[in-house]
């Protein structure tokens, strides 16, 4: 079910209407069955049931056992088995064609004349986020954090809640659980700030994300045609439509949430506005990150390995270098993990891991030389126009990985990235050739006065809620702006015969 679409449309309505009918104490019990239809709507069948219940039964089982055991050696026993149990599941599903097609291609080196079947199966919606979930509610218990949930059908609704399966946010049993299971009154304020911001998810997916994804798929079906300019043009594009189909389809969920009086953690703050890629990841998948800090990467560089590591290192090769080898070594980890996560291919890990560290690591050790560089060549590193420089450098080397995540394979990218070397400028100043790459010239100006406006708020949004500022308007500055966002998302969308808006980039993970 895409959060786009009449079916979706329905089940929040109803999902609403009847949160707030029935007493409080048990509207958390609306929530529960509108998350199991959406969870099961599209494809209910035992096997999803058996995937969904292994990873339930696992959680609620070993999150009680961890709190009797608490102060045993029991407890991390039952805490290592939850999570080798999801993990596994999660790893089966999702990840086994990836150990498959490595095996494989190995025996092809070697000259054996054998290979392994792929693995044909699909995993239920939102798994790689639910088991996430459930894996820091088992960590959580364990650390004493919070407290193991004994009734089953509250904790499936924290494992479940409909608006976060497709794309998040990552969500905390102790941060959440008061705001699911206690019923919320129905304010007129916050329904108004849910669904502008609702609005606001449609306009970016509709009017921009969409409209891009015309000109992008076209140009990656193709790349032996539509070569040089068209794909640099699409490589930076790219990134935008991701943007805005992810973050859109957040504001969908954050929006529907709001309405219920269910707050959800941010996802995004302007990552675009970043200047470096390290701070761009600090706003780009925001409960993601903060998830792989909190359990992957603290917990290894706190290890005993790494501990032993870092004094190893720090006798060999002093104390300013010893103690960034383990450091880097868990962020190399942590980021081959993240590219993994993203469906497995090598591509994936590629772009949205590997590439990413190797920035990162050049960014923590040259920055020292860039300021002496700076410093000789007169330049001012807190200008304005140096900013704008750091802001656009980020934005386009974040863009050149993105084509190994687009690309869906290494071997394409890389010709990708060869074929952005034809010099043929001159497509610019064609018409018949931007007509021939899916967008025409009513396209190409909707979409720019809409990359203006999305620009625009998330400049404002860096400082202020946009709808705080909004309702602080006189009543007819704001009701234009409302109407005009609302006539601009039917107008301007993209939806219809040829569109998919159910369709998210990010629901395949």
């Amino acid at each position: 079910m895409g959060l786009i679409s009449i079916n979706f449309l329905l089940l929040a309505v109803i999902t609403i209407v009847l949160y707030f009918i029935i007493p409080k104490k048990v509207s958390w019990v609306v929530l529960l069955v509108a998350s199991l239809i959406f969870l099961f709507y599209d494809n209910f069948n035992i096997k999803r049931v058996l995937e969904a219940l292994i990873v339930f039964g696992t959680s609620y089982s070993c999150g009680i056992l961890i709190d009797k055991y608490h102060d045993s050696k029991k407890a991390k026993v039952f805490l290592v088995l939850g999570i080798a149990i999801i993990i596994g599941l999660l790893s089966y599903l999702k990840y086994s064609n990836l150990f498959i097609n490595t095996v494989n291609h190995m025996l092809s080196i070697i000259n054996l004349p054998y290979s392994f079947k792929l693995v044909k199966h699909s995993s239920l919606i939102g798994l790689s986020y639910y088991s996430l979930i459930m894996i820091s509610y088992l960590v959580d218990i364990y650390r004493g954090t919070n407290k193991s949930e004994k009734n089953p059908f509250k904790l499936a609704l924290f494992m479940s809640y409909f608006p976060i399966l497709t794309s998040g946010p990552f969500i905390k049993y102790n941060e959440m659980k008061e705001h699911l299971y206690n019923g919320h009154k129905f304010d007129y304020d916050r329904m108004c700030r849910g669904l502008l911001r609702i609005a606001w998810g449609l306009f970016k997916i509709l009017v921009i994300s969409l409209r891009i994804g015309i000109f992008v798929d076209k140009v990656y079906g193709d790349i032996n045609t539509f070569n040089g300019v068209y794909i640099i043009i699409a490589m930076l594009l790219y990134t935008t439509q991701l943007y805005t189909n992810f973050s859109g389809s957040i504001d969908i969920i954050m929006g529907v949430s709001e309405i219920m009086g269910i707050p959800l953690p941010e996802n995004f703050t302007a990552p675009f506005f970043s200047r470096t890629i390290t701070e761009l990841w600090r706003n780009w998948h925001i409960t993601l990150g903060g998830w792989l800090r909190d359990y992957i990467f603290y917990p290894l560089l706190k290890s005993n390995v790494m501990q032993k590591l870092n004094k190893v290192c720090k006798e060999k090769f002093g104390k300013k270098i010893g103690k960034k080898i383990p450091l880097y070594l868990s962020m190399l980890i942590m980021w081959i993990l993240i590219g993994i996560w993203h469906s497995g291919a090598y591509s994936m890990i590629i772009g949205s891991g590997l590439l990413q560290f190797v920035y990162m690591f050049f960014e923590d050790n040259l920055s020292p030389l860039a300021k002496k560089v700076n410093k000789k060549l007169k330049i001012d590193s807190d200008s304005k126009s140096y900013h704008i420089y750091q802001t656009i450098r980020t934005y386009v080397l974040f863009s050149f990985s993105m084509i190994f995540f687009r690309a869906l394979s290494v071997k394409r990218a890389l010709k990708t990235i060869k074929n952005i070397f034809v010099w043929n400028p001159w497509v610019l100043f064609d018409n018949k050739s931007i007509y021939e790459a899916g967008l025409d010239i009513l396209d190409f100006r909707v979409l720019i006065i809409a990359l203006i406006v999305l620009f625009v708020v998330e400049k404002i949004s860096r400082k202020e809620d946009v709808r705080d500022k909004l309702f602080k308007c006189n009543i007819f500055l704001r009701w234009t702006l409302l109407y005009a966002l609302i006539f601009a998302i039917i107008i301007f969308g993209c939806y219809g015969v040829g569109y998919d808006p159910a369709k998210f980039i990010y629901q395949q993970f």
